[in-house]
């Protein structure tokens, strides 16, 4: 009888183990379900690195786009009613209805791309260091939504890159779509030697995209050209070396840019004149 209580005793205390044993085995899939739940942070994490990547909304002056001057240059009227003149910033295109240039190739190309594609379209103007230039314009990338305009003429082969120190922000990501456009061939860089870092070659080949010869400038155009950058300063020396006072170039008479360089001209007696005032030679 002792036995037998005694084996009764084990037999429970078996059962009793067995329950134990059995509990952490249902508790052991709990960790699964907290996995699965960690992923999910995981998940998430993926979502706000993309959600950082996309453009934050570029601060600026926001408008629509009321007129076309040129190519790189348009009229805004700001959301405060104000009409501004606005220059685009690190962008140079070819002149449409230049006094004494006339009409240089792919510059109507520019005009009439730029009046297609921001006419009457709303726009946001985002300034760099130097908001306006010496005639009181605008210096401003202009953006259309999410996309840079500016950059935009240099992807399509219809402006080179022109810098104008301190305004720098976007010039090496300008530069390498310049690249790009310039390998390509595309506008500008399909004609030789027409188009560098010092301007345009007005001896180039004046053939276009469409193979039209522009000698000229076009009559009855609806766009023209600002004059207003057409100023000589320190006319003594008129005649001898010519520099460019918002590019810092100076350009030698026989020089391949020496005649089309038109603009903002400041006047030199020598070489070494216009380099102690810190210009540097033409490359060609």
């Amino acid at each position: 009888m002792k036995l037998k209580s005694i084996l009764i005793s084990l037999l429970i205390s078996v059962f009793t183990l067995t329950g134990c044993t059995s509990s952490p085995e249902k508790s052991g899939d709990q960790p699964k379900d907290t996995n699965l739940e960690e992923k999910q942070p995981s998940s998430s994490k993926e979502e706000n690195k993309d959600s950082s990547q996309a453009k934050a909304p570029v601060k600026g002056l926001r408008g629509m786009v009321v007129h076309i001057v040129d190519g790189d240059t348009i009229d805004v009227k700001l959301t405060n009613g104000k009409n501004e003149r606005v220059r685009m910033t690190l962008v140079d295109t070819p002149e449409t209805k230049h006094p004494r240039l006339g009409v240089q190739p792919f510059g109507q190309e520019a005009s009439e791309f730029t009046s297609k594609n921001l006419i009457a379209r709303e726009v946001t103007l985002e300034m760099d260091a130097e908001e306006r230039d010496q005639y009181g314009r605008l210096l401003a990338y202009i953006w259309v939504g999410d996309k840079l305009y500016n950059q935009i003429l240099i992807d399509e082969g219809l402006a080179r890159v022109a810098v104008y120190p301190p305004n720098t922000k976007y010039v090496d990501q300008f530069r390498e779509a310049e690249k790009k456009a310039r390998k390509a061939k595309k506008g500008i860089w399909s004609i030789e030697d027409y188009a560098d870092e010092d301007g345009f070659n007005s001896e180039g080949e004046n053939t276009s995209s469409t193979g039209s010869s522009v000698k000229a400038a076009s009559a009855g155009s609806s766009t023209g050209n600002e004059t207003s950058d057409d100023t000589e300063t320190n006319t003594s020396c008129s005649g001898k070396i010519k520099g460019n006072a918002n590019s810092k170039i100076y350009h030698v008479p026989g020089g391949s840019f020496y005649e089309s360089t038109t603009d903002n001209i400041v006047w030199f007696c020598s070489e070494k004149e216009a380099e102690k005032a810190g210009y540097r030679a033409s490359k060609r």
